[in-house]
């Protein structure tokens, strides 16, 4: 597969999995370290022609818009202790996907030492930036079909 075909493969997981997280929650939240995960093996371990600072930026892109898509249409009620579950949830699938990705940037032969650094860096500054802006996001919707606990 191309880097093209990777990313849009990346997409269809992170749409399927909102999918789930909406209509049989709370599946989709749990699912989560395995989609990031799955997602950091596409995009970082598949992609040989993307440089660091992109597989950084692209990866960063889609685990935020899996957590805005699970923060606001996942099932149930969207209270405070559902938002420290779903913040829970990703920080377990951030740990290994963040392993895969300076695996990944370390690995790299053709990149110079200050774009993998830079790259390292973006990771957490990018997810710390996301969650502060779209930290309390989707707090008090409520599908009255989903699953309540």
């Amino acid at each position: 597969m191309n880097s093209k075909q990777t990313i849009l493969v990346s997409l269809g997981i992170v749409i399927l999995n909102n999918l789930i997280g909406h209509f049989f929650a709370p599946y989709g939240i749990i699912l989560t370290p395995i989609v990031v995960s799955i997602l950091a093996i596409l995009i970082c371990l598949k992609n040989k022609g993307l440089n660091p600072i992109l597989k950084s930026l692209i990866l960063t892109s889609l685990i935020a818009i899996h957590d805005i898509g699970i923060k606001l249409f996942a099932g149930g009620q969207h209270d405070y202790e559902g938002l420290g579950f779903i913040h829970g949830i990703l920080f377990i699938g951030l740990i290994p996907t963040f392993i895969i990705l300076i695996t990944s940037i370390v690995k790299d032969k053709e990149s110079s030492i200050l774009n993998k650094i830079i790259a390292i860096l973006l990771f957490p500054l990018i997810i710390y930036l996301h969650l502060e802006l779209f930290g309390e996001l989707g707090i008090g919707r409520y599908y009255w079909y989903g699953w309540n606990g």
